[in-house]
């Protein structure tokens, strides 16, 4: 038998060193399953991933594709391939289907199961591509179902919501099997130029980070200013108070005849004050959905923040909404190009244009996400004298 390479025998020292961590020890749990050790630990002695995406495959059952991991070093291990599942909102999954899963994982997997990941998918890894068909027949026989990978709508990402967190102004749980209803096609079949990433969150707090990885992103928002209990405000100490107020990054809490007032037009719902007022300052009652454009992490063009497109009063309105710009998104999308680089190449104006939208005030609200900005003809008289009227000190 050969000598193993160096890599992969610096790589066994190093693994020895982690499993000597305590309980619980992840490599300890992995030496139990199917999957290639000697190729983590050559990655940590190189300290770069030997494993890449290798792009996705159709398969009868699964239109969207199988996920394809390859790997640099076929020598140390195996190249396979990843399955997504399609799990029910909030990922409430029963035991039944947890069972299920492992099973489907020990038999045509490594005995592992990625959960829960960054976009809020379990996935399946190291299913050998002669097994894929069977695999997929099989999984869909037991009820399940493979979730998106290809130019299509990927799983849509939701946060808990209204079932666990007081700050929610929405039920995204809802809201996701609402978009499901009418997109499920845009979800199984790659009709896309690229992939499209959903994410919904019940709050401007974003734990679903709508704002930053979504291409579409809708975040649980409200008009006006946050609501004050009164009463409740008089029982916090002086300190919190004062604190509350001195936390708000536009000023627009102001002490007030014992208690204190929010101005409607200063306030950017950034939250501050709702963790802080412990139950004495929540959302306003009117409830709105914020929808933003063009976030993503990677891509062409690198990480780009999302634009805040719209506000509704309702979520088929949000819905309406993401018709059109799918629409857009479809006919004007070059192949490959995500919705945040069309919007790019375009500019914001140019993708409002395709919208039939007119520029607002909310596109450049917050001016550490929105780098688009747009002045009428009035604007481009007055501005030039005001600045004149600054400089001369009138």
């Amino acid at each position: 038998m050969s000598e193993p390479p160096e890599e992969v025998r610096k790589g066994r020292e190093i693994l020895s060193e982690v499993r000597k961590g305590p309980w619980p020890n992840f490599l300890r749990e992995a030496d139990h399953t199917r999957y290639p050790i000697d190729l983590y630990g050559a990655s940590l002695y190189l300290k770069r991933d030997l494993w890449t995406t290798g792009g996705y495959v159709s398969v009868p059952g699964a239109p969207t594709g199988i996920l394809m991991r390859v790997t640099s070093r076929p020598d140390i291990g195996e190249s396979a391939n990843v399955v997504r599942v399609l799990l029910p909102s909030g990922n409430f999954v029963t035991s039944d289907m947890l069972d299920t899963l492992a099973d489907f994982a020990d038999k045509y997997g490594v005995g592992m199961l990625h959960a829960i990941t960054t976009g809020h998918n379990v996935e399946i890894p190291g299913i050998p591509k002669d097994r894929i068909r069977e695999f997929v027949s099989a999984f869909k026989d037991a009820g399940m179902e493979i979730g998106s990978t290809g130019d299509a709508f990927r799983n849509a990402t939701a946060c808990i919501g209204q079932v666990l967190c007081e700050y929610a102004n929405t039920d995204t749980l809802d809201v996701r099997d609402k978009f499901y209803d009418r997109y499920n096609d845009y979800a199984k079949y790659p009709t896309f130029p690229h992939k499209v990433k959903l994410k919904i969150s019940g709050c401007p707090l974003d734990c679903a980070r709508a704002t930053q990885k979504a291409d579409i992103g809708i975040v649980g928002s409200w008009k006006d200013a946050p609501l004050v209990d009164k009463e409740k405000i008089k029982e916090l100490p002086a300190e919190s108070v004062e604190d509350i107020i001195r936390s708000c990054p536009t000023g627009a809490i102001r002490a007030s005849d014992g208690s204190v007032s929010i101005s409607s037009k200063d306030c950017t719902q950034c939250m501050i004050c709702l963790r802080k007022g412990n139950g004495a300052i929540t959302p306003g009652k009117r409830k709105q959905f914020l929808i933003y454009v063009g976030g993503k992490l990677r891509g062409k063009k690198g990480p780009l923040s999302s634009k805040l497109l719209a506000r509704v009063d309702s979520i088929g309105d949000a819905m309406d909404l993401m018709d059109r710009i799918v629409e857009v998104f479809t006919d004007h999308a070059a192949r490959k190009e995500r919705l945040g680089d069309l919007i790019f190449r375009i500019g914001m104006k140019g993708f409002l244009d395709l919208m039939k939208m007119k520029p607002a005030a909310l596109n450049v609200k917050d001016l550490r996400t929105n780098l688009f900005y747009a002045v009428n003809e009035d604007d481009r008289q007055r501005i030039p004298e005001e600045i004149g009227k600054i400089v001369r000190g009138e």
